[in-house]
């Protein structure tokens, strides 16, 4: 029998740590197309020199990196159970999340 390919999990203490620090290119950790836009959006939000914009959209991108780092780690468990119940069958834990 052979063992599936687990992906790694993401750490959301890492994602937060990266998009406080870094902004948009932090979000690139947690989420590729995320980080992308809010690169390009975020040209145009530090261009305008609004301090107040500027605080708002650094502090979505670091909500935006914690919850894709939450959501990859979801899907990456559900995938991971599934797969254990195609191989083994149903299981005690089966029922969670």
């Amino acid at each position: 029998m052979t063992q599936p390919l687990h992906r790694p999990y993401k750490s959301v203490a890492v994602a937060l740590i990266f998009c406080v620090l870094l902004g948009p290119v932090g979000l690139l950790y947690a989420s590729f197309w995320g980080g992308l836009v809010m690169m390009i959006i975020g040209v145009i939000v530090v261009s305008s020199k609004l301090y107040f914009c500027i605080l708002l959209f650094w502090m979505s991108c670091c909500l935006w990196g914690v919850a894709a780092a939450e959501s990859f780690n979801r899907k990456n468990y559900q995938a991971s159970i599934a797969h254990q119940e195609r191989i083994y069958g149903k299981t005690h834990y089966s029922s969670a999340a």
